[in-house]
């Protein structure tokens, strides 16, 4: 009798453990999809970019040590040198609560949150 809970508990184990399998695929399927997507996504980020930068280069004259300052300084921004812009916190202007600029609008109050440059 206690060979037969002991296999009934096995197979429930068994079970448990193949639904958690399956959710785990399912979940890194999705995951690997996203990543193509944002993939895709940085490398058409980077052929603007250059793009970008060899016409200002062109018709502007900008040097390179020019964009690499300008890289920096903007870099510097948040406090840290870390090759990322990071979303900054700041008072709303409405009602004062901390906010950050990630947010359109204040969470708060729904007050329009300003952004510094348009890629906030």
């Amino acid at each position: 009798m206690i060979d037969f809970f002991w296999e009934l508990r096995q197979q429930q184990q068994v079970s448990q453990a193949e639904s958690s399998a399956a959710s785990a695929k399912q979940q890194v399927s999705q995951h690997s999809s996203r990543l193509r997507d944002m993939e895709q996504q940085l490398a058409r980020v980077t052929l603007v970019s250059q793009a970008v930068w060899e016409l200002l280069r062109e018709r502007v004259g900008l040097t390179e040590d020019e964009l690499v300052d300008k890289i920096t300084e903007v870099d510097l921004r948040d406090g840290s040198k870390d090759n990322r812009l990071a979303h900054q916190v700041l008072a709303c202007p409405k009602c004062q609560r901390t906010l950050s600029t990630k947010n359109v609008r204040c969470i708060y109050c729904s007050c329009e949150v300003p952004k510094e440059h348009v890629f906030q």
